[in-house]
């Protein structure tokens, strides 16, 4: 694809089959007009999206699209994001809860816990009593959710700031850059925090095969999907190099195995 250096290009793009695989996808042609005018509003406000990849452009709305979630800042269901010229697709907050409700969650509590908040967390439970209208309740110190399951029972958990901020350093490749929303002057309500807790409380409940997805892809933002990328070529490479070594002894010996000996059977690794 192209390079998109216009609104004008993307529109373009998204009005032919894109626009109907979209339609397809949410089964309504009103939200897929609402969305692809998303689209074209989130690129508005963020114009290094066209200095991007056009073909990363498209396919991390497609992945939105698919998920049934809007890119609306106001809404902070899910982004797009520009890194190395790369756009990236990166789920919020709010469209993991989203997802949580669709699955079935029957209530979701996310909090931050400020230092001068009355908080304790034993066996499971947490007591949680802050002053919302004190004039200063101190800096963030933690987050933590609560997820009340239909069939019955609660999940909860809780981390503190360096657990939270220590994975958005490790994993997340657009922590530094000024469009991330690990950073607390675009995220003022440190929604980051309560995702990143709500994910990892994503384990304790029961499996759901949209969540799993969508928080499969919001994982290929992070420097853990360049590591297993990295590990899978590596593995590669050795296979192959590992045959041609044993193509060329074959070339040195005879072409029937000596007795006793394995012949070696070579399937490609895909």
């Amino acid at each position: 694809m192209e390079q998109l250096t216009t609104i004008n290009d993307l529109k373009q793009v998204l009005a032919g089959e894109y626009q109907k695989a979209i339609v397809n996808y949410f089964g309504d042609q009103k939200k897929a007009m609402k969305f692809l005018s998303g689209v074209v509003s989130a690129v508005q406000r963020n114009p290094k999206l066209l200095e991007c990849s056009g073909t990363s452009v498209i396919n991390s709305f497609m992945t939105m699209a698919q998920l049934e979630l809007m890119p609306s800042d106001v809404s902070g269901e899910a982004y797009v994001i520009p890194y190395k010229g790369q756009a990236q697709f990166q789920l919020g907050y709010q469209g993991l809860v989203t997802l949580f409700y669709r699955a079935g969650a029957k209530s979701i509590t996310a909090e931050i816990v400020r230092k001068k908040d009355k908080f304790n967390y034993t066996n499971g439970v947490i007591k949680h009593s802050p002053d919302f209208f004190a004039d200063d309740r101190g800096p963030a110190i933690g987050a933590y959710v609560i997820v009340e399951l239909q069939a019955g029972g609660k999940v909860s958990k809780v981390m503190k700031k360096d657990d939270i901020v220590g994975i958005g350093k490790k994993f997340s490749k657009s922590f530094k850059t000024d469009y991330t929303p690990w950073k607390e002057a675009n995220d003022p309500e440190l929604w980051m925090w309560k995702k990143t807790v709500l994910k990892q409380a994503a384990k304790l409940v029961p499996k759901n095969e949209t969540i799993f997805k969508a928080i499969a892809e919001d994982n290929k933002e992070s420097n853990v999907a360049n590591r297993m990328e990295k590990a899978k070529e590596e593995s590669k490479s050795l296979a192959m190099g590992n045959f041609v070594k044993d193509e060329n002894k074959k070339d040195k010996t005879e072409a029937k195995p000596a007795e006793g000996d394995q012949e070696l059977n070579y399937e490609p690794t895909n």
